[in-house]
């Protein structure tokens, strides 16, 4: 059996040796490193990826404060993706960390996430969903979808063998329902942590992926549903 370092202890059992191993390979994507993607980032530093990639072209000003867990008192006015940064160093400095401070568009998909093994959808915007769903598809990469808003969480993972995510939001334009229903910090803490939780399933290859499926929250009638797209 792999022998891994005393930090990564807690994750074996849950992951295997090997699982974990794989994790040290893996280079990933955030695309947006507000609410959703600030707890992304942090759990993916706890788990000891290769390399992290941050796009997010915003700052932290006071209205992230209810809920974006690399938000403080002390940066607003910064750059999210350098607080990022930042936070990475402090929690793990042997994951690599680029931050690209500029707006996600297909054009320069190819250059920020190139090299990424998969992509973390943590946008508020559905126009930049569509297109990192056309990239994804385009190439041979894996889009991990979370969007949260309110009491409602959704989750879906997006491969080139499944439907474009634009059969999530069919209906909507282009910003997301949180412009309407809020959004407390809960929300983008379980949606992060949903995404994860993909993640480490798709690396280890253990467990059912939810490729090709959507699961919806409700968290006001703790209700879980689980659909195709």
């Amino acid at each position: 059996m792999l022998k891994v370092e005393k930090r990564y202890t807690k994750n074996i059992g849950t992951l295997t040796c090997e699982g974990q191993e794989r994790i040290f390979q893996t280079t990933v994507a955030v695309v947006g490193a507000g609410g959703i993607g600030g707890f992304v980032i942090e759990g993916l530093a706890r788990l000891g990826v290769k390399e992290i990639v941050a796009v997010d072209k915003d700052v932290f000003d006071e209205t992230n404060l209810n809920r974006q867990v690399l938000s403080t008192v002390n940066n607003l006015g910064s750059p999210k993706v350098i607080e990022a940064e930042k936070r990475v160093k402090e929690i793990n400095p042997r994951v690599r960390f680029q931050p690209v401070s500029q707006k996600a568009c297909l054009e320069n998909l190819p250059d920020f996430l190139g090299r990424a093994d998969y992509i973390f959808d943590a946008t508020d915007n559905i126009e930049i969903r569509k297109e990192l769903s056309k990239f994804v598809q385009d190439t041979d990469k894996v889009l991990i979808h979370g969007g949260c808003a309110g009491w409602y969480v959704q989750v879906a993972v997006i491969t080139k063998h499944t439907p474009s995510i634009e059969r999530l939001f069919r209906d909507a334009g282009d910003q997301g329902a949180e412009k309407v229903l809020g959004n407390p910090v809960f929300a983008p803490m379980l949606t992060a942590a949903l995404e994860l939780s993909e993640f480490c399933k798709l690396v280890s290859g253990k467990g059912k992926p939810l490729a090709g499926k959507c699961l919806v929250v409700n968290l006001l009638t703790n209700e879980y549903r689980v659909f195709e797209f």
